[in-house]
């Protein structure tokens, strides 16, 4: 527990300007990320939740939270949860809900995650499933860095994504067959999506997914220790890392 003049908390509302930019981002992007089911990711989050463990009253802050997979398990253990989306329809359906749900400490804002800005040391536990791969790789580090100075002293980061590189490895290369075969077997659709998918992996559109490998060093830059890596269910992975106690 750190002393009390060494913790700074969550605002209740963000600044206006960034309310502002997360509105816009949404109207840009947010109609192609909105079509991504979360049905098939129930491993993904179920391993997000076995590696955050919150204590009730700790501080979460939850990365591009969607409808809630993740927040509102945690705040139904007692956590304290800023639940953050670039999406305003993910935001709104992660309201509905949690109508009839105990979850007291759940905060909610349409916040685009490159553009975050909260108090230093102010959480215990930072998680994201699902959401980073959509930023660039300068925009990840920096949210990894973000995260950091965000957690205080013994506090976890958890990050669950779409986790392979540009087919130089044999696990890469293993996951790209899969999902071209996964594809394949769905008829004429699943080529225009095999197709589709190619060019955005090419040319790095709308999803940025780098390797495990890449996300561990990642980590260990911004200051992480305790870093664990593993692969979850084909191209997803999970990434834990620890800020140092003071």
């Amino acid at each position: 527990m750190q002393p009390a003049a060494a913790t700074q908390s969550i605002p209740l509302e963000p600044p206006a300007w960034i309310v502002r930019t997360g509105r816009r981002v949404t109207r840009r992007q947010a109609r192609s990320w909105e079509r991504r089911s979360v049905s098939g990711l129930e491993k993904v989050t179920a391993a997000v939740l076995a590696a955050a463990r919150p204590d009730p009253g700790d501080q979460v802050i939850d990365l591009g939270c969607g409808d809630g997979q993740v927040s509102l398990p945690l705040a139904e253990l007692g956590a304290r949860v800023l639940a953050i989306d670039a999406s305003s329809t993910m935001i709104s359906r992660l309201r509905q809900a949690a109508v009839g749900r105990t979850v007291p400490g759940l905060k909610v804002f349409a916040w685009p995650l490159e553009h975050m800005a909260l108090p230093a040391r102010s959480a215990d536990l930072v998680v994201s499933c699902y959401a980073l791969h959509r930023l660039r790789d300068a925009e990840e580090a920096r949210v990894v860095a973000a995260a950091y100075g965000w957690l205080r002293p013994g506090g976890t980061l958890v990050v669950a994504d779409m986790m392979f590189g540009r087919g130089s490895t044999s696990q890469d290369r293993a996951i790209i067959r899969f999902k071209v075969r996964a594809l394949a077997r769905k008829g004429v659709g699943g080529w225009w999506r095999i197709a589709k998918n190619a060019y955005r992996y090419l040319v790095r559109v709308q999803e940025h997914p780098v390797s495990i490998t890449a996300w561990t060093a990642m980590l260990a830059r911004a200051g992480f220790t305790s870093i664990q890596a593993s692969s979850v269910v084909n191209e997803a992975g999970l990434v834990t890392g620890r800020r140092p106690a003071a």
